[in-house]
């Protein structure tokens, strides 16, 4: 008797794991005919049972028939809509399981096509996080997506989801998660000036000239026609005081401007804001003059121009508050009347940058409010400490014009 119920239950064991390898093939059929509420039920017990649960043809199925299950769930109307809301992660884990079982590639193909879709599904969900100002959760969602795209070998669509990452770090004011993300696509050769420039400016604010230098250098190997790139490098190299080949790479970058007009001029005032970031002001003021002789009507070389020689004279200013009172070497009245000679010549400036925003159409003037409301500011300031109320009092009606335009 025992022996006969030995070989009974022998016989039950191996229909059993005749049946479950059975259900994989039905399931694939019931997937293949469009039912899935049948091809889940089937494929959910071979993933469990010890005869299938090690065979990656079992998870590639399983992978395919829950990818199918989140098409439709995307569909409004589908019958299948709600047929699974954990569809994204059984699907995932899924397809992974099927990459390690299937040491010799036989579903490699197709798997790595489920994995495709289950990271742009993730990548998706972290474009409806970004855009709804949820930083966390979209960098945590770009993560899932880069992990899987990795897998896959899809590298190029990785990217996609590092830069989106980025820059949600990017707006929570996460430098630590910024370098994470970005980092890699410096190295992939990115062409993004936003990676380049988001890492620079935190070298920069850092003082790690050396690593700013690396990343513009970078950026010049990786976007070789981008003027941007060598005005980056420009900057770090005058940043360390290397003035001959920050000059040279800005020569560079107007050689590849010369040809039009508006920008080459636009790339002069720049580069008067780059020498004027490091205090040579001489070259500073050489350049944005240069911007204004190849285009006199223009915003950015008067603004520039305008500010540097405001702020110029609020620091001498500043200095002439710090001499002692007990100076009697003159050097207080000499530091204020510096100051006034600043704050006289940036007049001009600021005029014609106002002049240039008022000359504009509607929409350029609603475009350029802060700009107007910064000159004003700035010539509020300096006809009150040249004592030139006439003036002053124009601009004072239109700055609080716009304050009321901003109340309403």
């Amino acid at each position: 008797m025992k022996k006969i119920a030995l070989i009974l239950a022998l016989v039950v064991i191996g229909y059993t794991a005749g049946a479950q390898s059975l259900n994989v093939s039905s399931a694939r059929e019931a997937q293949n005919r469009g039912y899935l509420d049948k091809a889940k039920k089937l494929i959910d017990p071979a993933c469990e049972h010890e005869q299938t649960r090690d065979d990656a043809k079992t998870w590639y199925y399983a992978g395919l028939i829950y990818s199918q299950i989140g098409g439709e769930a995307d569909k409004p109307r589908s019958k299948y809509k709600n047929l699974d809301p954990d569809w994204l992660n059984k699907c995932k884990n899924a397809a992974l399981r099927c990459k390690e079982l299937d040491t010799d590639k036989e579903y490699a193909e197709g798997n790595n096509t489920i994995l495709s879709f289950v990271g742009n599904e993730y990548y998706k969900k972290a474009i409806n996080a970004f855009n709804q100002q949820n930083w966390d959760e979209a960098m945590s969602f770009c993560d899932e997506s880069i992990k899987i795209f990795n897998e896959c070998g899809k590298k190029e669509y990785a990217s996609e989801s590092y830069l989106l990452a980025g820059k949600a770090a990017f707006n929570a004011h996460n430098n630590d998660a910024i370098l994470k993300y970005l980092k890699p696509l410096v190295r992939s050769r990115s062409k993004d000036q936003f990676v380049y420039r988001t890492l620079f400016d935190i070298y920069k604010s850092t003082s790690d000239t050396n690593e700013a230098i690396k990343v513009a250098q970078n950026y010049t190997k990786a976007a070789k026609d981008d003027y941007n790139a060598n005005m980056m490098l420009a900057e770090a190299y005058l940043l360390k005081g290397n003035m001959e080949l920050g000059n040279a790479e800005i020569q560079k970058a107007l050689d590849k401007t010369s040809d039009k007009p508006e920008l080459h001029a636009s790339l002069l005032a720049a580069a008067g804001a780059v020498f004027e970031s490091v205090k040579d002001f001489t070259s500073a003021e050489s350049r944005y003059k240069e911007s204004l002789q190849s285009l006199p009507n223009q915003f950015l070389a008067n603004f520039g121009l305008g500010k540097m020689l405001y702020n110029r004279a609020v620091d001498k200013l500043n200095d002439a508050n710090n001499v002692p009172p007990e100076d009697e070497t003159g050097l207080y009245d000499k530091l204020l009347q510096e100051s006034k000679e600043f704050f006289r010549q940036s007049i001009p400036y600021f005029n014609s940058a106002i002049q240039f925003i008022d000359n504009l159409n509607e929409e350029g003037q609603a475009h350029n409010r802060a700009n107007l409301y910064h000159c004003l500011n700035a010539l509020n300031t300096v006809y009150a400490r040249l004592e030139m109320y006439d003036e002053l009092k124009p601009v004072k009606a239109r700055i609080e014009s716009l304050q009321k335009e901003a109340q309403n």
